[in-house]
């Protein structure tokens, strides 16, 4: 069970973007590593309410649902003791909690709450400059238009400057869909895992009609700057989330070329043609939707368990990949660690071989 729980850790690696995101890790060594087993193991175990939350907003109970509205309008509803809840009826509070996973946020079980008290200093908070939250300006049968796809106007990234564009995503010309590892040091343990979904020609264009080969979907440790991403905190609410979408051309790139990373591409297996194009749809709105106080989390939150998440959206009930091993007791760790994942998935006739690595010599072949 141990070592479980210390590979639960390292799934968490996945969660930062950009060149110094495993630094942490690759400075532990060995004894470092042994060190933090002993630190893991008093984990306790988690339950169902696997996404943590910290909210602003007024509470109101209607009709005997209690009702949270924060400030930018989202509405949850709230599992909590009703007696406790009259008290702040009408009142804007402070509520910590957690909602079942990141498809499903609609009820949050309230941890705290407390009467809002306005910061002293309002928090202005500075994040990586290479992860925007995605915005979906319209979403019809036809196509849906996202703000803040990271793009690629030059043949090679430059440090530290990025393109951002609206992007147009038609789903029905999706092609194909790749599961994505990227490895860092020490590779039995840590690694972060992407989408890629690739389109036919004017699948995926910015507004000014420039064509990319495909769209990538990471989920993120949203860093501040000042920050840097550690794996054990990772386990609380150390760190806010982002699912950023990039265009293949960007995020390669960046790999390969500045970070010096080597990509290994797996194609998803046995998904019809109407289950990609909704799968390609979905995980465009589910990363536009506004995750603002929610918190990544090193093992029920992470870059790859949500993929899994939104692949099952679109499999049958038969197929799908259960997210506990023992139900809301032990989390699945062969759907949250990257290096277990793709090995599971195959084993379950979703995933297919491991094809060519991706790097500094193959990056501009085009995928199998």
């Amino acid at each position: 069970m141990k070592w479980i729980m210390i590979m639960a850790v390292m799934a968490g690696l996945s969660g930062a973007a950009g060149a110094a995101e495993f630094s942490d890790l690759q400075r532990l060594g060995p004894a470092g590593v042994a060190g933090l087993e002993a630190r893991v193991v008093e984990v306790p175990a988690v339950n169902k309410w696997a996404v943590g939350y910290a909210l602003d907003g007024m509470l109101n109970i209607r009709e005997g649902r209690i009702i949270l509205n924060t400030p930018d309008g989202r509405l949850f509803r709230l599992e909590l003791d009703p007696a406790l809840a009259r008290r702040y009826d009408g009142r804007t509070v402070q509520v910590e909690g957690k909602a079942m996973q990141a498809d499903d946020l609609d009820v949050l079980k309230v941890e705290t709450i407390a009467p809002y008290t306005p910061p002293v200093k309002p928090e202005q908070a500075v994040h990586d400059p290479m992860q925007r939250p995605a915005a979906l300006v319209s979403d019809s049968d036809a196509e849906l238009t996202v703000n803040n796809v990271r793009w690629l106007y030059t043949r090679k990234p430059r440090p530290g400057v990025f393109d951002w564009a609206a992007a147009t995503v038609k789903p029905a010309l999706i092609r194909d869909i790749y599961l994505i590892k990227q490895p860092f040091p020490p590779e039995q343990l840590a690694a972060h895992s992407l989408l890629l979904m690739t389109f036919e020609k004017g699948g995926l264009t910015d507004a000014a009609g420039n064509e990319s080969f495909g769209l990538v979907l990471s989920v993120e440790a949203y860093l501040k700057q000042g920050q840097a991403y550690n794996p054990v905190t990772g386990m609380g609410n150390a760190f806010n989330i982002v699912w950023v979408l990039a265009t293949w051309e960007d995020y390669s790139s960046r790999s390969v070329l500045l970070n010096n990373n080597r990509l290994i591409p797996y194609k998803l297996k046995n998904f019809s043609m109407p289950q990609k194009t909704w799968l390609a749809r979905e995980a465009v709105r589910q990363a536009a939707v506004n995750r603002a106080g929610e918190f990544y989390n090193t093992v029920t939150n992470n870059c790859t368990n949500n993929l899994i998440i939104l692949m099952n959206r679109a499999l049958p009930e038969v197929r799908r990949i259960p997210m506990w091993e023992v139900p809301y007791s032990v989390y699945n760790i062969e759907a949250t660690m990257p290096v277990l994942v793709p090995p599971y998935l195959q084993s379950k006739g979703l995933l297919g071989p491991e094809l060519p690595v991706i790097n500094a010599a193959s990056l501009y072949a085009p995928l199998p």
